[in-house]
């Protein structure tokens, strides 16, 4: 299926109050420096149930107010990144915000047969079209018949999928009105300062040849390797599912990677367990 999406708005979304001064100049961590320039990306999907089908414009009124609030306690997102000075100017320019319809597809008939390469349409940037715009957040709404999709892409740079779905918690979390919120900490630059790094090409992004796949594994097979590599270190706790996937899917990669010389030859995979 080919899906049609049409974008129909495009805003621009900012704290809905100013960052203070001091924090103003973020510095990206060692770690930060050696990420390649390229975002991380999320879909998260939403059915309508058969009792209540709320008016869209009121979601999209209700997601974009919290959302200003969420960009006030991770501020870094709504600067904009300076990759060759290694550092983020939070200057609360704001985040890209985009809303979309979907023509031709009801979202349950999507997900009972998900396309990957079809995700990409529901997200608001290529994996590096605003690279060079330093834009660090883009957020985009779909909009299906039966529910919607929130498509998020975030600079590689300030957030791994963990600090993703970390943001998107407490983009939740302040959506529902709740009192106690859990504060995000910036302070990797302080546990690993940056450095000077020479012959590195901080530039470096997304090849231009790329290839998407979806793995599907179930329960058992999960559980099976969670046991497997308890074993292999012999380990009193077992892995996590998501790092037992990991650790299934770097092997493997790291395998197929190795030249003649049986070196692995550099390459940046995005693995989303």
């Amino acid at each position: 299926m080919n899906v049609q999406v049409e974008v129909i708005s495009k805003e621009i979304i900012k704290p809905s109050s100013p960052t203070p001064n001091p924090l103003r100049h973020y510095k990206l961590s060692f770690l930060d420096q050696l990420t390649p320039s390229s975002y991380t990306s999320l879909v998260f999907f939403y059915e309508f149930n058969g009792e209540t089908q709320p008016a869209i414009n009121e979601v999209s009124k209700h997601l974009k107010k919290s959302l200003a609030k969420v960009l006030t306690l991770f501020y870094p997102l709504a600067g904009r990144v300076k990759i060759d000075d290694h550092f983020v100017d939070c200057n609360d320019e704001g985040i890209a915000y985009l809303e979309a319809q979907v023509t031709n597809c009801r979202l349950c008939d999507f997900l009972n047969n998900p396309l990957p390469d079809e995700l990409n349409k529901f997200i608001p940037f290529a994996q590096d079209e605003h690279i060079a715009n330093e834009i660090a957040l883009g957020i985009q709404l779909n909009m299906f018949e039966g529910g919607f999709a929130i498509g998020l892409c975030t600079s590689h740079k300030l957030a791994d999928l963990l600090c993703m779905l970390m943001f998107t918690k407490t983009w939740a979390a302040i959506a529902r009105d709740e009192v106690e919120i859990q504060r995000p900490q910036f302070v990797s630059a302080t546990l690993f300062p940056p450095k000077g790094i020479t012959g590195y090409n901080w530039g470096a992004g997304i090849a231009a040849k790329k290839v998407t796949k979806r793995f599907v594994f179930d329960a058992s097979t999960i559980e099976d390797l969670r046991a497997k590599y308890t074993g292999l270190q012999n380990n009193e706790k077992q892995p996590s599912p998501v790092e037992a996937l990991s650790a299934f899917m770097w092997r493997r990669f790291v395998g197929a990677t190795k030249d003649d010389c049986n070196t692995p030859t550099p390459n940046f995979p995005e693995f989303n367990p």
